[in-house]
């Protein structure tokens, strides 16, 4: 089942980026016929944001998020647990208190239009609680398939950089 939720939002995450290009490439090139896309910019906006949200549960998954850790690797790896349980913790409590103050916040928004698209301006900010709902699910896979320590580890196909 995963695997398929997995694919599912990779490909939507990839159909919303196709998405915001062609919706700027179809407003701009009207624009420059004389004949304007009223919501184009509002549109792209959209899809870019689900684009972004989606994006960083991805990497979520995939243990690519930034991280510092050259003071947590040299530590013994009882404190390591410690300090990495507490960083999880404090990551879930984070996420949790985005979709608990995130759906009222959207349910109140939907309402009000998003400049002259028309659009409800609730789907943008449901994309703040939805993806850090996404991002729990994620969160808590990783801790379940990896344990604590490696939960916030990259997996071998993430090539890391240091600055």
């Amino acid at each position: 089942m995963w695997y398929w939720y997995d694919r599912l939002e990779a490909w939507l995450a990839v159909a919303l980026l196709g998405g915001t290009s062609l919706t700027l490439l179809v407003s701009s090139t009207a624009r420059a016929i004389g004949q304007p896309f009223a919501g184009g910019a509002e549109l792209a906006q959209l899809l870019f944001i689900w684009t972004a949200v989606l994006g960083a549960d991805i990497t979520l998954r995939r243990g690519g998020q930034v991280r510092i850790d050259a003071l947590i690797v040299r530590m013994p790896l009882p404190l390591q647990r410690l300090v990495t349980g507490l960083c999880l913790m404090l990551m879930l409590g984070f996420l949790a208190l985005l979709v608990w103050y995130g759906f009222p916040l959207a349910l109140s928004n939907w309402q009000r239009p998003m400049g002259v698209a028309g659009l409800s301006y609730g789907y943008i900010t449901l994309a703040l609680p939805v993806g850090a709902a996404l991002m729990i699910v994620s969160l808590m896979r990783r801790i379940v398939t990896k344990g604590i320590v490696p939960s916030l580890m990259p997996d071998d196909d993430v090539v890391e950089e240091t600055l």
